[in-house]
């Protein structure tokens, strides 16, 4: 039978034959003799491997674990961070009796402060108490952990040998206690040892992995994991098996800063993460099991409800940031559940007064309308349509089912454009500027995209219109900012497929076209020494596929054709030319944020994040409007605003706004027809 370590050794051996890095090779504790005294007998050393990262990068990546524990286990969501000794003036290290005292330990909760722990012939550098939290409350309770720094340096001949010890202790007694997610042990330490000649030269990483994988030398590092058990318990195989993970996790983050990683996907950027996810879980629990339980639609409601919880979490603390939410008595399932969770505590510095009041929300393209289900529920008034009327829609309350309508936007700048190209048809197909009722005729369907605040909960002097949702609505998705626009409305846009301003599949270039000729102008005078962030350019054999027309088009938007040949690997790794190209999606975002800070319209703010759902497709685009006075908004001024969009739609198509509005106009009624999916 082969052992959890053999397998993991050969697995690590196959990858470092392809990819050159050094590999993972641990070794068991009972074939490792301690390097240094243990606290106890109950301590006991489980693993050992060698590394070629020195200390500097192992502390770093310690750090980000104990912030960031769910790299290590996927059942947790997060650490809360209660005290960090770095913080606290008065902590210190040399006082062995108590580091803490008259800091401010002494005035946190009994259950918070730090354990206190020494470890033989190491010196006590930093305490970090945290809370880990996690994904599921149901299951699994939070748990407060001790994490301390020690360290210990010394010389041997011409031997440096420099030694970091990261220990953590659950406040758990007793073993029963323990939740799922940590390993069943009182306690367990990250050792990590360093060893340097005093007349070498200093090791540079590019020397120490070039040695170490020619075989040269012995790794200068060595890392190992110990685990302090409960009395009476013996090392099970669960236990080894966590321990392989979590040194395994430790070498590979190593290795990686080593290398140079740097992380390219930061979320929280908007919201802090305590905030969503705190309200994610509260949602999650009400709607979750509820929603799958009676989902009708044939795909998985794993993605979808859970996907559209966590958008509604995050939507709900940005709108705390930007409006002043009444705290809501009831929503419409008559639960009494507050917009923003029960904390009241950290509203305390919010001044309501300099905030407009909620306008209300419109969820265009609202697919399953879960989301729009659970923000009508959680006292946020709004509606959502959609081309399509899911099945998802009669699972709802009566009151959600209301606010719920099949309509095709066929934007107002294109209704006052349109003209059939049958001459037989006459100007009455053209529908008027109210709302119709979804009868006979298609056109009778159609939304003009100018959404009226809501009065029982928008501002009164009418300034901001109502807050526009865009959540992988594809064909209106470049539109989003164009109608925000047009209703002086804020706005959210989550981007899926890429279609143009006509409604058509297209690769989105990553700028207008105002904002590419602008650059290309700056770029002519010599003001610009950099490469234009949006000329991405196509790969070789794309140009070569293409037919003389084609090749033509494609030479005019990117430039000539590389001269580079890129021959069939048959690997389905990237070349360095495939990855310094931007994806689709990403173009597509840059596009949306291009079009929301064209210089005609009036967003005050325009941000992109990252959101934490199920989905490759996670990028939010939010542009936060201007506060308006009453003589610019989408009453008087609307036919200014009009105008402007009328021309950046035309500059952006090249071609006149009633060819434009035809083709939109064929592609929504086609919409219709579709069968409807679960999204």
């Amino acid at each position: 039978m082969v052992s959890p370590i053999q397998d993991t050794k050969k697995t690590s051996e196959d990858a470092a034959s392809t990819t050159n890095k050094p590999t993972f090779e641990p070794r068991e504790g009972k074939q490792v003799k301690s390097s240094i005294t243990l606290p106890d007998e109950l301590w006991h050393t489980v693993l050992e491997c060698p590394c070629t990262f020195p200390t500097a990068v192992f502390h770093t990546v310690m750090l980000n674990l104990i912030k960031n524990p769910n790299i290590t286990s996927s059942h947790l969501f997060r650490a809360d961070i209660f005290y960090d000794s770095e913080t606290d003036h008065s902590f210190n290290p040399d006082d062995a009796s108590d580091p803490y005292q008259d800091g401010l330990v002494a005035h946190m909760k009994k259950e918070l402060q730090p354990i206190r722990a020494n470890w033989p012939e190491f010196r006590l550098e930093r305490t970090i108490v945290r809370r880990l939290i996690p994904r599921n409350p149901q299951l699994d309770k939070p748990i407060v952990q001790t994490c301390h720094v020690f360290e210990q340096s010394r010389s041997e001949g011409e031997v440096n040998e420099h030694r970091q010890l990261v220990l953590y202790i659950p406040h758990v007694l007793k073993l029963e206690d323990m939740p799922f997610y940590h390993p069943t042990v009182s306690q367990l330490a990250f050792l990590h040892t360093w060893k340097s000649s005093s007349k070498a030269p200093a090791l540079t990483k590019d020397l120490i992995s070039s040695e170490h994988l020619n075989g040269d030398s012995e790794p200068p590092g060595t890392l190992t994991l110990l685990y302090r058990l409960f009395p009476n318990e013996t090392l099970t195989t669960k236990l080894s098996r966590t321990a392989l993970k979590l040194l395994q996790t430790i070498h590979k983050h190593g290795q990686g800063q080593l290398a140079g990683y740097e992380k390219r996907v930061h979320h929280d950027q908007i919201i802090p993460q305590k905030r969503y996810q705190d309200t994610y879980t509260r949602l999650k629990a009400k709607y979750g099991r509820h929603l799958s339980e009676k989902w009708v639609e044939v795909t998985d409601p794993g993605k979808h409800v859970f996907e559209d919880i966590a958008i509604a979490a995050f939507l709900i603390e940005l709108w705390r940031d930007m409006y002043a939410v009444p705290e809501l008595t009831a929503g419409i399932n008559g639960n009494g559940s507050l917009p923003h969770g029960s904390e009241k505590d950290e509203d305390t510095t919010r001044d309501d007064e300099q905030l407009l009041r909620f306008p209300g929300f419109v969820d265009i393209g609202c697919g399953n309308g879960i989301l729009t289900y659970i923000l009508l529920a959680e006292g946020y008034p709004g509606s959502g349509f959609d081309a399509r009327q899911r099945k998802t829609w009669s699972i709802f309350p009566e009151e959600t089912q209301s606010q719920l309508e099949q309509k095709i936007l066929v934007p107002r700048v294109f209704r006052d454009a349109y003209s059939p190209t049958d001459t037989s048809e006459t100007s009455s197909n053209k529908p008027d500027e109210e709302e119709c009722s979804s009868n006979s005729s298609p056109s009778e369907v159609w939304h003009s995209g100018i959404f009226p605040s809501l009065s029982s909960a928008a501002d009164p002097s009418g300034k901001e219109g109502p807050f526009i949702i865009s959540n992988h609505a594809d064909e209106l998705t470049a539109w989003t900012p164009l109608l925000a626009y047009l209703n002086n409305s804020s706005f959210i846009a989550i981007p899926c497929c890429s279609h143009d301003l006509s409604g058509a599949r297209f690769r989105a270039p990553a700028a207008t076209a105002r904002a590419r000729a602008e650059a290309k102008e700056e770029k002519g005078k010599g003001k610009l020494d950099h490469p234009l962030a949006f000329e991405t350019k196509r790969l070789p054999q794309q140009h070569e596929a293409d037919n003389d027309g084609d090749a033509q088009a494609g030479a005019e938007r990117d430039g000539p054709p590389s001269p580079i040949k890129i021959p069939e690997s048959g690997s389905l790794r990237k070349s360095l030319i495939q990855q310094r190209l931007a994806s689709a999606y990403s173009t597509l975002c840059s596009y949306v944020v291009s079009l929301a800070t064209d210089e005609d319209l009036n967003f005050v703010k325009v941000e992109m994040e990252t959101l934490r759902i199920p989905s490759t497709r996670n990028t939010a685009i939010i542009g936060r409007q201007k506060q308006q006075s009453a003589e610019n908004d989408c009453g008087e001024g609307s036919e200014e605003r009009m105008q402007r969009v009328k021309k950046l739609v035309e500059r952006e198509m090249k071609r006149d706004i009633g060819t434009v509005a035809r083709e939109w106009v064929g592609r929504a009624e086609g919409l219709m027809k579709k069968p409807s999916s679960g999204h």
